[in-house]
């Protein structure tokens, strides 16, 4: 179904209006301004996508998945050797996490979903001596 311009521009206001204080679009808001595009706009999820893929373009909008997948992209390159990450690679890892969502995600927060990622890969710590379990990892919160 084609999208009539007035639709396209009201729209395209919508999701400014929604990323303006932040220009950070978490999951959860994305997925709120889409339903939006589908409810209210009366569009379909692909025209909608574009819409707001536009609009994010012009305005640096940064979006929280792609975030998330560049970082998965950074962690999947420090564990293609041996499948374990090290304390400096995974800092590091968390560092690269907060600057690409602005300062939106915290330095808490970026280590949760860092381990939270590590565990669905199934990537190690690396252990920094044989016989103890590495510490720095066993500190941060699953949750």
């Amino acid at each position: 179904m084609a999208v009539s311009e007035d639709i396209r521009k009201r729209y395209a206001e919508y999701i400014k209006l929604q990323a303006f204080d932040e220009k950070y679009i978490s999951k959860e808001k994305e997925k709120k301004i889409l339903g939006e595009a589908v409810m209210r706009f009366e569009m379909g999820i692909d025209d909608a996508r574009a819409i707001m893929s536009g609009v994010a373009a012009e305005n640096d909008f940064i979006f929280e998945r792609d975030v998330d997948r560049l970082v998965k992209e950074i962690m999947t390159a420090f564990a293609s050797l041996d499948r374990y990450i090290s304390r400096k690679e995974f800092q590091h890892a968390a560092s690269i996490y907060r600057q690409l969502s602005g300062g939106h995600i915290g330095e808490g927060e970026a280590k949760r979903r860092l381990k939270q990622m590590m565990l669905e890969n199934e990537w190690k710590p690396r252990r920094e001596n044989i016989i103890m379990p590495p510490r720095w990892y066993m500190l941060i919160s699953d949750r």
